[in-house]
């Protein structure tokens, strides 16, 4: 545990029931409990060291900093003597900090305003929590205003920019610095983060079935499939801006027309609009497969050997791939639930990369 704003270590405390998520581009979470009876709370700082959107935590797994984060909330029960402590990833904090200088940006690049968006915001007075940048560009451009009277949160300005034109990931990664300092680096990737399969990299994970993998998820998902998506931009009425993108090739191979439609209501740029619309309907045309697949954290690949983002070559040969399953997906969200009385797994996320 650590003071948000010094990143001061305050306390390391015995949690139990220890569950906790990384997720691509969004916000993972941290949930566990704290049994009360019988501990010293001063000597361990406790209740100091876990104040609601005052602390931050950090987990370590044999000297590596696997997930960060901010406590957000904590309930005590009597009836159990436990202490339940919530907590959700950095870029949580992003969601807390509003745009509130109008500012405006002309053909630059999305990361570089994504970047200038932190800088601003971590220059407030007690709003700096010591979020790194790096050196990362894009070749894309984006002509972008940000008014004052949107108080557009930074985490939504960031995440629209990152579905303009090609696009970029991001997310906050967590690591010891040369001083055993945890720190916390915003990544970006142009236009995608992570190991990356290609024939010559041999350093892809393997998961297979049988073999290290316990169980799998396989779901097809029709109901937010669409092959037509409308981008809707500012305006009202008859004023609105709607741009749209279609698969052909779902029609052309007998798809019926499936629709649907995302909002940007402070969008006033066509093209981008255009590339939203875009980016979806190559995401949902076909009813979206996200692969769930659980293994022990401890056996190859063992957990800290690979990063969200990176893809994962997924091997299973069973009743539903009677013939085998040998495909590159992408690491998009893992779920480790730490082993008390149980097993420690790991569930992975896995879809088809785009890129």
């Amino acid at each position: 545990m650590a003071d948000l704003l010094t990143n001061n270590i305050i306390a390391e405390l015995p949690f139990t029931d220890v569950q906790f998520t990384q997720q691509l581009n969004s916000i993972g979470n941290f949930s566990g409990s704290i049994l009360l009876s019988g501990v010293n709370q001063t000597a361990t700082n406790i209740m100091n060291g876990t104040i609601p959107a005052k602390t931050a935590i950090y987990v370590d797994r044999d000297g590596v900093l696997l997930w960060g984060g901010i406590v957000w909330s904590r309930t005590w029960s009597s009836k159990d003597q436990r202490l339940s402590i919530n907590a959700r990833e950095f870029e949580s904090y992003l969601e807390r900090r509003v745009i509130t200088t109008t500012t405006a940006f002309t053909s630059q690049d999305p990361i570089s305003i994504a970047k200038t968006l932190i800088t601003n915001m971590q220059a407030a007075t007690n709003g700096n929590i010591g979020i790194v940048l790096g050196s990362e560009t894009s070749t894309s451009t984006v002509t972008k205003t940000y008014y004052s009277y949107e108080l557009k949160t930074v985490y939504n300005a960031i995440r629209d920019l990152s579905k303009a034109n090609n696009g970029f990931d991001f997310s906050i990664y967590v690591y010891y610095d040369i001083n055993a300092t945890p720190t916390k680096l915003l990544r970006f990737g142009s236009p995608r983060s992570g190991v990356a399969y290609s024939p010559t990299n041999t350093s892809i994970p393997v998961i297979e079935l049988p073999g290290n993998l316990t169980e799998y998820e396989y779901p097809e998902d029709g109901v937010i499939a669409a092959n037509k998506i409308y981008a809707v931009g500012a305006g009202s009425n008859e004023g609105k801006i709607i741009v749209s993108a279609t698969d052909a090739t779902k029609i052309t191979d007998g798809w019926p027309l499936l629709e649907d439609q995302i909002n940007y209501s402070d969008q006033t740029d066509t093209t981008l609009l255009g590339n939203f619309a875009s980016a979806q309907v190559g995401a949902v045309s076909y009813p979206p497969t996200v692969i769930k697949t659980v293994m022990p954290t401890y056996i190859d690949p063992i957990i800290g050997s690979y990063q969200i983002g990176d893809d994962i070559r997924v091997r299973i040969k069973d009743d539903r791939f009677p013939n085998g399953l040998d495909t590159y997906y992408r690491l998009v969200a893992y779920n480790v639930t730490v082993g008390e009385n149980r097993p420690e797994v790991v569930t992975m996320s896995l879809t088809i990369s785009t890129y």
